[in-house]
């Protein structure tokens, strides 16, 4: 017991730390890609591309009736400009609040229901993007793997590099024609942590708890709950570090000494990512599980709304 506490205190120095870490910003190149390589992200060293895309690969699909693009973005946003064929996803309808809990993932049928709304079926490629450096877009991946859409993509960069290429950015709205989809893959209810798990965890020192927020939340400085700080024995990465200037993320090389620093490393067991309300949870949870080949990742959903507004949790700031 002993030996465990002092690993995990030995793990809060690691990521205090690594909170105030700005790695150096190493560009992409360009490449000439098909739907089934990605030059550039291949050159990245990523352990799996299968779920990330490049600008091109999206500009090469803009006419492929099987590849269904998502804007996760504000309507207003979507109405100003968006890509050619994109249809809006209000990133507001990915999270409901139950049993006095905000942010949580919604129901499976809410999400099917939406989709047969925009007309996607359950064969098709979902391509996402958004306007934040992918923030947005993982949220949605992850909800897709849960509930078992077994293709779905996003555009490394978001709106903001298609934007910056002077990629073709339209106001037409596509006619949608009604679905009715269905989840025909396997759920995957693993990768959705629960409080009371991650409260079991704390004695273990073979698991631990990745807060991806700012440093002032995870400080306790800056408090978005009823109590403020993080929880004891948790490794602190902040989400945006994933990615370059212009939303991409960066290369393998960057990211393992960017969690390494933090005692982030494969010989670790369940790693559990949270946030305020597990969206920028989700952004580390798919640079952990996709891009670093961790196969130990899941969500914690109730995420500081649940745990900083319970009287009883361990809170350390």
């Amino acid at each position: 017991m002993y030996k465990r506490q002092i690993n995990k205190l030995s793990r809060i120095g690691f990521g205090v730390a690594i909170g105030a870490l700005i790695l150096g910003i190493l560009g992409a190149c360009s490449s000439d890609s098909n739907i089934s390589s990605d030059t550039t992200l291949d050159t990245r060293g990523y352990s799996s591309t299968e779920r990330l895309v490049s600008t091109k690969w999206v500009a090469d699909n803009l006419a492929n009736e099987n590849v269904k693009i998502i804007d996760i973005r504000k309507a207003e946003d979507y109405d100003a400009g968006h890509l050619p064929g994109a249809l809006n996803y209000s990133k507001k309808e990915l999270q409901v609040e139950s049993d006095g809990v905000k942010g949580l993932i919604p129901p499976s049928s809410n999400i099917s229901n939406k989709l047969s709304s925009l007309g996607v079926k359950s064969d098709d490629t979902i391509l996402i993007y958004d306007g934040n450096k992918n923030l947005w877009s993982t949220r949605f991946l992850w909800t897709l793997d849960v509930y078992g859409h077994d293709d779905a993509k996003m555009m490394d960069g978001s709106f903001g590099l298609w934007e910056k290429e002077n990629r073709t950015i339209t106001t037409d709205v596509p006619s949608i024609s009604a679905s009715t989809y269905n989840f025909t893959g396997t759920a995957n209810s693993e990768l959705i942590t629960s409080i009371d798990t991650v409260l079991g965890s704390l004695d273990d020192s073979s698991s631990v708890v990745l807060d991806t927020r700012g440093a002032e939340e995870f400080a306790g400085r800056d408090v978005r709950a009823n109590r403020g700080g993080h929880i004891p024995g948790s490794i602190h990465v902040e989400w945006v570090n994933n990615v370059d200037e212009d939303g991409r993320f960066l290369p393998a090389a960057d990211l393992k000494k960017l969690y390494g620093t933090a005692d982030v490393t494969d010989d670790l067991g369940d790693i559990y990512t949270l946030c305020q309300t597990a969206v920028r949870a989700t952004h580390s949870w798919f640079v952990l599980a996709d891009l670093l080949g961790f196969d130990n990742v899941s969500v914690y959903d109730g995420s500081w709304t649940e745990w900083g507004n319970k009287e009883d949790t361990p809170i350390d700031s």
